[in-house]
């Protein structure tokens, strides 16, 4: 592999991890933790939901991440049955890590619903 071709694949690999990480930033709706004690229910529910969220988007970081792995040792393997084993591993990860994510996504919205008796 030349130089030029090393560079444009850390280029590559370095856009592919932030486009994600900043689109998720914009839509994820986190916010900061209030400075203030917490004093009502509101607002310790609304503490609850900013760590979840925070949570669920850290799942989302390492499920990209896992995936970026995945790919570049699946490229990188040239035959090798250990590598692709391996990229194979971390696949199955990646898919573990969005299925933990997306279950508590769902958990949250039903522990708030239980917490705070809302049907709808």
């Amino acid at each position: 592999m030349t130089k030029f071709q090393k560079i444009v694949s850390v280029a590559v690999i370095a856009a592919t991890i932030i486009t994600p990480l900043a689109t998720l930033a914009q839509v994820s709706g986190i916010t900061a933790l209030p400075s203030a004690p917490i004093t009502s229910l509101g607002a310790a529910q609304n503490s609850l939901a900013n760590i979840v969220n925070w949570i669920i988007t850290i799942f989302w970081i390492i499920t990209v991440l896992f995936l970026i792995w995945a790919a570049v040792l699946y490229l990188t393997a040239g035959g090798d049955e250990e590598k692709v084993g391996q990229a194979k591993k971390r696949v199955v990860g990646a898919i573990i890590a969005a299925a933990i994510a997306l279950l508590s996504t769902g958990l949250q919205a039903i522990v708030i619903r239980l917490l705070t008796g809302s049907t709808s």
